[in-house]
């Protein structure tokens, strides 16, 4: 990594007080990584905001060039911001993702079809929200709660619910931002409980 010992990075977590096991996990994960970030900002929602509110609250607060998303029930690998972070720096891209593993196979879901698929800003699909990004462009483009309504069950042409994570992606792509991926499996997608969807009236 050229030298570089700490990432320009602050990790956003917005978690719920019936998910605190959950959260320790993601926590190790990030004390874990093989190159450190400067900060780890986890919200607690006592309000029930929402996700989406919470997540820019996060991100606003944060004084990093870039920030990467983890949910409270996922965790990342140990590599995870170590090979994100070199790319987006040596790409200069507005956001990379990489790819994930489920922790139990036989619960992958839609998400499966996109796997290894190049980005087309023209043709945006779904990619979950452990990603890495500019934090600059993600206020710009009005983060996950602008234009978004929490309780939304709006859908794609597939059926799958347009979630706060497809909303932002969509205004990232539409407003042309240079999004790419990496083809490493980087964090697990842990599944087996309860999903909330951001939404602050599912707990």
């Amino acid at each position: 990594m050229g030298g570089i010992e700490i990432a320009d990075v602050t990790v956003c977590t917005a978690t719920i007080p019936t998910r605190i096991e959950l959260l320790k996990r993601a926590v190790r994960s990030v004390e874990n990584q093989t190159l450190k970030v400067k900060k780890h900002l986890i919200k607690l929602d006592v309000e029930k905001l929402g996700q989406p509110l919470v997540l820019d609250q996060i991100i606003k607060e944060a004084k990093t060039k870039y920030v990467a998303i983890l949910d409270d029930d996922d965790e990342f690998l140990p590599n995870h911001i170590e090979l994100l972070y070199k790319k987006i720096v040596e790409t200069k891209a507005d956001l990379v993702f990489p790819h994930f593993r489920y922790s139990n196979l036989s619960d992958a879901g839609h998400l499966e079809r996109f796997r290894g698929l190049a980005w087309d800003n023209n043709n945006p699909h779904q990619v979950p929200v452990t990603w890495i990004a500019k934090r600059k462009t993600i206020l710009e483009v009005g983060g996950f709660s602008g234009d978004f309504d929490v309780l939304s069950f709006e859908v794609d042409s597939q059926g799958n619910r347009i979630g706060n994570d497809f909303n932002l992606i969509k205004k990232l792509s539409k407003a042309n931002k240079h999004i790419t991926n990496i083809p490493e499996i980087t964090w697990i997608y842990h599944v087996g409980h309860p999903s909330t969807l951001g939404m602050p009236i599912r707990w």
